[in-house]
């Protein structure tokens, strides 16, 4: 969306939105920012966007003072926007989600604003409300920019029926090893069915990189990722192609996986509701791992943000904390579309134990996410080989060593 767009939506109290439906708000009282709407931007764009909408529509119907206004942009796209409208201070959302792991380098760029007054003034937002691992990470340098919504993990979805045929007792600790995976394999394969697929590579590399140890940085600053322990997974990732245990380059995982040709499929939690739709016999357990004894896996956390903004009022900022607050204690849709809810209140909701994620909610030490200032460069660094070097284009190490380059050179022109 083109950012005069975007302006014009901030600003103006009489209009219709471009973006998602929105109601005329010419009847609405004037505040000191403007309209009485909180413009919301998330990266929810596919059936999160969904749930999200049915909690702010849950919201806006108990009549708040301020409504909400949900605009749904792609990850990438807001990513790139919302440092132009912050420095140029034009059209600035009110609200907006963001990735825990983008807090670090964010917040140091004068990014957002810090929300510890915010909090303090509103009174019901509280730490002990949320889970700690998420509530700890909205923290830098001793000033909370961020509130969180959830933990997102990655995870395995499987075909009961392939495993009842091939592997039958491999998840009775519920964990699937590579070495047991070398057990039956080669089997699968000769009957056309896929052991596990690459889907977006850059979690399932991390995934397995934390379980042998790995660290994305030594001395905190400068990336050092290029060693012995990353080139083996994407050396094992390769070797897992060219054996055909793994789906080759071209192929649609999520579609193997419907016509049961795929027997684990690794896919994000919020991809609950697409295995669903397939109508497979599935399950839902860890990420494939090297040691049982050392499980861990790549994790994320969605947290609300308020980007910096000169004209936000102190009554705005109260109505966004109110807002933040009911989602906190009315998101189980969020949980049913297979997310795992910061708050504990949802957590404790009865119904949540019938959730297929309810192994993590269970483990929440299983899930790593990086506090790595740069975590933001080094994804995107690692997207740039995170196909070439499975599908045999690029060797391991020449390819972390350009994508550990990339990261050099992003923190030197900053």
């Amino acid at each position: 969306m083109k950012l005069k767009k975007i302006a014009a939506l901030v600003m103006s109290a009489v209009m219709v939105t471009l973006f998602t439906a929105c109601g005329n708000d010419s009847g609405k009282e004037k505040g000191s920012d403007g309209d009485k709407t909180i413009t919301f931007w998330s990266v929810f764009t596919g059936g999160d966007g969904t749930a999200m909408q049915k909690i702010i529509d849950a919201y806006n119907a108990t009549n708040p003072e301020y409504t909400v206004e949900h605009i749904m942009t792609e990850q990438g796209e807001l990513y790139t926007k919302l440092p132009l409208v912050v420095n140029s201070q034009s059209g600035v959302p009110d609200l907006c989600i963001q990735h825990v792991d983008r807090l670090p380098s964010n917040s140091k760029s004068n990014m957002y604003m810090p929300l510890d007054n915010y909090i303090s003034a509103n009174g019901k937002i509280k730490g002990d409300q949320y889970i700690d691992s998420a509530w700890n990470m909205g923290v830098v340098d001793g000033s909370r920019y961020g509130i969180p919504l959830d933990l997102h993990s990655y995870v395995t979805y499987y075909n009961k029926d392939l495993v009842e045929k091939y592997c039958p007792n491999v998840l009775d600790d519920g964990m699937i090893t590579f070495d047991e995976i070398a057990g039956f394999a080669d089997q699968a394969a000769a009957d056309g069915v896929y052991t596990y697929a690459i889907t977006w590579p850059r979690y399932e590399l991390l995934s397995w990189y934390y379980q042998l140890g790995g660290k994305l940085t030594e001395d905190g600053k400068m990336p050092a990722f290029n060693n012995e322990a990353f080139q083996k997974v994407f050396q094992d990732f390769a070797d897992a192609v060219a054996k055909k245990w793994c789906t080759q380059d071209g192929d649609q995982p999520n579609n193997l996986f419907a016509q049961g040709k795929l027997m684990f499929l690794p896919e994000g939690t919020w991809t609950l509701s697409t295995v669903e739709y397939t109508g497979i016999n599935f399950g839902e357990t860890y990420m494939i791992t090297y040691d049982t004894a050392n499980m861990v896996q790549w994790a994320s956390s969605h947290q609300f943000v308020i980007p910096r903004n000169d004209k936000m009022s102190d009554e705005k900022a109260n109505a966004i904390m109110d807002f933040i607050s009911f989602v906190g204690e009315n998101c189980y849709e969020w949980a049913d579309y297979g997310q795992i809810p910061a708050s504990k209140a949802v957590l404790n909701d009865q119904r949540v134990n019938d959730l297929p994620q309810k192994f993590l909610i269970d483990n929440p030490n299983a899930l790593v996410i990086s506090d790595y200032v740069y975590y933001g460069a080094v994804v995107e660094a690692l997207d740039t080989v995170a196909y070439e070097i499975p599908f045999g284009r690029v060797k391991p190490a020449d390819g972390l060593q350009s994508a550990q380059q990339l990261v050099e050179d992003n923190i030197k022109n900053q």
